[in-house]
């Protein structure tokens, strides 16, 4: 473990301090952690001797007096089904001739589409030198 000074900003303040960490990255990620992002005013350097005088990072107290209490999550939501009332016998054949309308509307536009496409092929066919 090395120590570190860093100088944080805290309730507009700048505070200089030292940490203990592996390396500067560690460092920041201490302080990040304790005191949010962007706490930091500058890079953490490395201390070689021991005669600084800083505080410790424990310390000074976090920015915040109020601490997140972590909530439970909540439960995914089911997926309810709602049930489909039965047709009666005579709605139901008013629904099946309304889907056979449907269908042959569909059908007949097709087979315009198709006929469409015939003369005009038999339109490039003759101006091509077709028959």
């Amino acid at each position: 473990m090395n120590k570190y000074l860093v100088t944080l900003s805290l309730k507009g303040q700048l505070i200089k301090t030292a940490v203990f960490a592996d390396s500067s990255t560690h460092a920041r990620l201490i302080c990040e952690y304790q005191f949010g992002l962007g706490c930091l005013n500058g890079a953490p350097t490395q201390l070689s001797s021991e005669g600084h005088d800083y505080p410790l990072l424990d310390e000074l107290t976090p920015a915040s007096t109020h601490t997140i209490k972590p909530r439970s999550p909540k439960p995914p939501r089911a997926a309810t089904i709602k049930p489909v009332k039965p047709q009666s016998p005579e709605q139901m054949r008013v629904t099946q001739l309304k889907a056979d309308v449907d269908r042959q509307k569909d059908a007949l536009k097709r087979e315009r589409e198709n006929q469409k496409r015939q003369k005009e092929a038999e339109h490039r066919w003759r101006d091509l030198g077709g028959i």
